[in-house]
């Protein structure tokens, strides 16, 4: 995970940091982060477990390995405009896109977006926290 050096932190902060990195790995969705390029940064348990690539595989590619290729150029512009513009029309809502696996397989994903600025206001990074979206006639186990 990447995360601020530990050794500009003390006390509390640090103890809340951890904190933080134990319900991330903790969690049961898949939680991911991409630099302003698009490059992993951030990649869960939960990521492993949905899409099937370790962190390993995951931390460093594109986020092209979890978009279906049909949806790729509609993805990207809307990407790199967020970053151009220095905002995102995405808010809070749950999103709901077709997701890829390792296997290429697609499944539906539902997934939300939060912002991480920089100290200037810049977005830095692009985090979600993605889950499979049920299919909507599935009959409950």
């Amino acid at each position: 995970m990447s995360y601020q050096s530990s050794e500009a932190l003390t006390g509390n902060s640090y103890q809340e940091l951890l904190a933080l990195h134990s319900l991330v790995n903790a969690v049961g969705d898949a939680i991911i982060c991409v630099d302003r390029d698009g490059i992993l940064v951030l990649w869960n348990p939960g990521a492993e477990r949905l899409f099937g690539f370790s962190s390993e595989e995951a931390l460093g590619a594109s986020l092209d390995l979890i978009i279906p290729p049909e949806s790729r150029t509609a993805h990207w512009e809307g990407f790199y405009a967020a970053m151009q513009q220095n905002q995102s029309r995405l808010g809070s809502s749950v999103i709901r896109v077709p997701m890829l696996r390792k296997n290429q397989s697609q499944f539906p994903g539902a997934l939300t977006v939060g912002i991480v600025r920089g100290e200037d206001n810049r977005i830095e990074r692009i985090g979600a926290i993605i889950r499979e979206e049920p299919e909507k006639n599935a009959v409950p186990e």
